[in-house]
């Protein structure tokens, strides 16, 4: 469900526009580093150019920069973030080197005393990081220079895996947070690959009541203003991060631990953590009491903290969390079907009308590309004919795309095609199939009748003492009989196989759509 404008939703007032738009959608402000900056910072070194050549690290998994100290002191934070490989992935690695995801990351060869390698983000070849002297001399060789003012964007990590936005800690000194309580556990559950998976993650009263008052009315002065521009300006409200709030940071952090535990790509990191968004339980309550109008529309803090939204409060989520991910997104919105969704950045001629990104619905859990059949009541639903056009979007209407971004690419729709694909090829198989089975039984039965018409016949014949007559026909009745049970052994083995493929197909579905 999207907002939906009305006369009283735009008011001048004193040459001042007052505006709630009608599709909503945001824009996302990174209270941190940059994104652009994050995709090219994430694993580098960093030193401290005009201060004293400070040397930072900025962990790729949570993008926050870690203070590196003296020798001892950077040698025991780059052990404490590394990640464990075997001897055989070590000598693949040293030869090929490492995979674009591991990209500055820290390896520890576990089955070898724990030798712990940098691994390069420019080249991704491993460097032995040794003894403390060797390792800080390491880190330093590979050192980026950056400014105050761009290092103080980049937050600080503290030893609890809080952060801060500035200042230079001790290693061993935990950073000071934010003066909110997490005094709200919550546990979102959701399923990806067919297992099922729980993000647990402490959130704050005080921070959600901050974001329930915040305003959720656009204003600006000026008289001719294009709706567009009014929608991308509104959008952009409900991505102001707090203070304190690095909600959307801890559960990337966890999400892309997850991935790296089973050696997933990047595509496959960006569906986990769609996942999450799509399993987040639809407020169809909140569709009701507003007429079909989402008049309080969620900051992603609300959404989490109280872990349900309609469509546009949980694609706000995702493109917070996407973008984090470093991929390109965009808000793309369907006015006719009062409908919106997040849009992907994938190659253009997999992408949905040619714009360059490819669909994400929130609503419901669909692979990503796949746009539903139908909504009801707001959330998206799969259809009777499950396979057909899923991968066009005009039975929502018109598209309007807003908060374009540039970013890593999605290349999974060619394989979502291809599943599709074959999903609807088993599909159009067992229909034909099953018009076969209904020939082959329409055949015995005839055949059953035949049988049962001649044994009437020779019982006829037998009872009245016609036995020449009847043995005339044994030989026919026997070959009709025998041409019926082969007829029938192998049409019982046809619905065997039929049905065995009838059940792998429903679990492949139910696999589909993670049911």
């Amino acid at each position: 469900m999207k907002i939906i404008a009305s006369s009283k939703s735009i008011k001048k007032i004193s040459g001042v526009i007052m505006f709630l738009a009608s599709f909503i959608f945001a824009t996302f402000v990174f209270n941190g580093i940059p994104v652009s900056a994050a995709t090219n910072l994430n694993g580098r070194i960093l030193l401290q150019v005009e201060a004293h050549g400070e040397a930072w690290y900025v962990n790729p998994v949570n993008g926050y920069r870690y203070y590196l100290g003296r020798p001892d002191d950077a040698f025991n934070v780059m052990r404490s973030l590394g990640l464990g490989i075997t001897n055989a992935d070590t000598a693949n690695f040293k030869v090929n080197g490492a995979p674009l995801r591991l990209s500055g990351r820290i390896l520890l060869q576990v089955q070898d005393k724990g030798q712990a390698y940098y691994v390069n983000p420019l080249n991704r070849k491993l460097y032995y990081l040794g003894r403390p002297t060797d390792a800080f001399n390491v880190m330093r060789s590979f050192g980026l220079g950056i400014t105050n003012a761009d290092l103080i964007k980049i937050r600080i990590a503290s030893v609890g895996g809080t952060s801060s936005t500035s200042g230079t800690p001790s290693i061993g000194t935990s950073v000071p947070a934010t003066s909110t309580s997490l005094d709200t556990p919550l546990a979102f559950n959701f399923k990806y690959k067919t297992n099922n998976y729980t993000v647990n993650q402490n959130f704050s009263s005080a921070l959600y009541n901050s974001y329930q008052a915040s305003t959720k009315v656009y204003s600006y002065s000026g008289a001719t203003v294009s709706d567009a521009s009014l929608r991308e300006s509104f959008y952009g409200l409900f991505f102001n991060v707090k203070s304190g709030d690095t909600s959307l940071n801890d559960l990337i952090y966890k999400l892309k631990a997850t991935a790296l535990n089973n050696n997933w790509t990047d595509d496959e990191t960006l569906e986990f953590t769609l996942a999450l968004v799509q399993f987040i339980p639809y407020d169809s309550a909140k569709l009701e009491a507003g007429n079909n109008r989402n008049n309080n529309p969620y900051y992603p803090y609300e959404t989490l903290y109280l872990d349900k939204g309609v469509c546009s409060d949980k694609t706000f989520l995702a493109v917070a969390l996407l973008r984090r991910l470093g991929y390109g997104v965009a808000i793309l919105d369907f006015p006719t079907a009062n409908h919106s969704a997040v849009g992907i950045a994938c190659p253009t001629d997999q992408s949905l009308n040619g714009t360059g990104y490819c669909y994400g619905e929130t609503t419901n859990y669909f692979p990503l590309g796949v746009v539903p059949p139908s909504l009801s009541s707001g959330q998206a639903q799969a259809g009777t004919d499950e396979f057909t056009g899923l991968f066009d979007a005009a039975h929502l209407g018109a598209m309007e795309v807003y908060q374009k971004t540039s970013g890593q690419l999605y290349y999974g729709v060619a394989a979502t095609r291809a599943k599709v694909a074959s999903l609807k090829a088993s599909k159009d198989y067992l229909n034909s199939q099953s018009s076969v089975l209904d020939a082959q039984d329409a055949a015995l039965k005839t055949q059953e009748a035949e049988v049962s018409a001649l044994k009437s016949q020779m019982d006829a014949y037998y009872d009245s003492g016609q036995i020449s007559e009847y043995n005339a026909l044994v030989a026919t009745y026997n070959d009709l009989v025998n041409k019926y049970n082969s007829d029938l052994s192998a049409y019982k083995a046809t619905v065997s196989d039929y049905n065995q493929k009838v059940n792998d197909f429903n679990q492949a579905v139910k696999d589909f759509y993670q049911k």
